[in-house]
């Protein structure tokens, strides 16, 4: 599995969201990595340079990343392609794509986007309700990646109203969520370029954790979730919470040291859910698409003898955290046009988010960040 190679994306991507959002790299990288590899120069090295590896490497790397998302448990991972067939597909392509559905379009978006809404629905379970690619006449080809996660917590939340007193949710009563564990260092501070961090690790029941961030209260997500990566990398010296127990940290946002009956992490926070919709084009630079989406010429030759131009690239994320658990899914997408067409007493720690705050989805045993994303608005309480 590419961990590192993702989880770079995943972070130069983070560095650029502004306000709350949920965002794959995990999703989006083997998509980039088959462009990467199906591109003509000199759009297939800035490819290349966005998923960090040579091009000649990038199918069969977009193939095993694929493989190895699905592989997880609680994790599903999909690849579609659909096509016109005046796109005069090169079947040799199709053949070194990774396993998914093939299917073709008609260029008629009454018959096309339903189609391709079923498939995002179908393979997220049911949490991306819309194909992100809008189809129409001169959409000659679509390729698709859609990933979906689901884990149950170990350690369940009571559903708890809660009301900050400080902070841009001052006074708001919210759908809050609280628990105590004796699991000390599943809370960590660190010291970073966002200033000091506090991360706590929510355990799943399949391998998958959740990592509440908070950071400064004046720093954006696009240095704190970064840093928060940076941290889960190993890249920064930590304190776990038993060190924590003991020490001042009154610098931790979010912690305090509280009597408690026996040594334990009691965690506040919120339910949430986030959904976003990035347009990559916003962003081509940093996923390799500025040169393959140009109209002056075409850029997949080995695609297909018609010459396209991306004309479309876009992801639809959501993510739900709640009581019992937490899911996200993703769809990425790509569209491909025709060039000629127009552009478009014991001692306790209590860990209080009740302000916005970051969240990572991690899988356990490698790292691979599968899911970041920013909460800046909490569900309000049930009245």
């Amino acid at each position: 599995m590419h961990t590192r190679t993702v989880n770079a994306l995943t972070a130069s991507w983070a560095a650029r969201l502004e306000g709350p959002g949920v965002l794959s790299g995990a999703g989006l990288w083997p998509l980039l990595a088959v462009l990467a590899a199906s591109a003509d120069e000199p759009g297939r090295e800035e490819l290349a340079e966005a998923v960090r590896l040579p091009s000649d490497q990038c199918m069969e790397s977009a193939r095993d990343a694929m493989k190895s998302i699905d592989g997880i448990e609680g994790v599903d991972a999909a690849l579609g392609l659909w096509a016109q067939s005046a796109a005069q597909v090169n079947p040799d392509w199709v053949n070194e794509l990774p396993p998914g559905t093939v299917g073709e379009i008609s260029g008629d978006p009454r018959i096309d986007q339903p189609k391709l809404d079923v498939w995002a629905r179908e393979r997220t379970h049911g949490l991306i309700e819309h194909f992100p690619v809008e189809t129409h006449a001169d959409l000659m080809l679509t390729l698709a990646t859609a990933v979906a996660l689901r884990t149950s917590w170990t350690r369940k939340f009571s559903d708890e109203t809660v009301t900050p007193a400080l902070g841009p949710w001052a006074g708001k009563r919210l759908a809050g969520l609280q628990r105590t564990t004796r699991g000390l260092d599943d809370l960590r501070a660190a010291l970073t370029p966002a200033g000091v961090l506090t991360l706590t690790r929510i355990e799943g029941d399949n391998g998958i954790d959740v990592h509440l961030v908070l950071g400064p209260e004046e720093q954006p997500p696009s240095a704190v979730l970064p840093a928060a990566m940076a941290v889960l990398a190993g890249d920064h010296r930590v304190q776990s919470g038993s060190d924590l127990l003991h020490a001042d940290v009154s610098a931790a946002p979010g912690l305090s040291v509280v009597a408690a009956q026996r040594p334990s992490v009691a965690v506040t926070t919120v339910r949430f859910t986030v959904r976003s919709e990035h347009d990559l084009l916003e962003n081509a630079r940093i996923f390799g698409l500025e040169t393959v989406s140009r109209s002056d010429r075409g850029h997949f030759s080995r695609i297909s003898p018609v010459p396209m131009r991306v004309d479309q690239a876009v992801q639809s994320a959501v993510a739900i955290f709640s009581a019992t658990g937490f899911e996200a899914a993703a769809v990425s997408a790509v569209g491909l046009r025709v060039v000629s067409m127009p552009v478009h007493n014991a001692r306790g720690l209590q860990m209080t988010y009740d302000r916005p705050f970051g969240f990572l989805a991690v899988h356990r045993g490698s790292g691979l960040v599968l899911f970041a994303g920013w909460v800046d608005e909490a569900e309000p309480a049930a009245r």
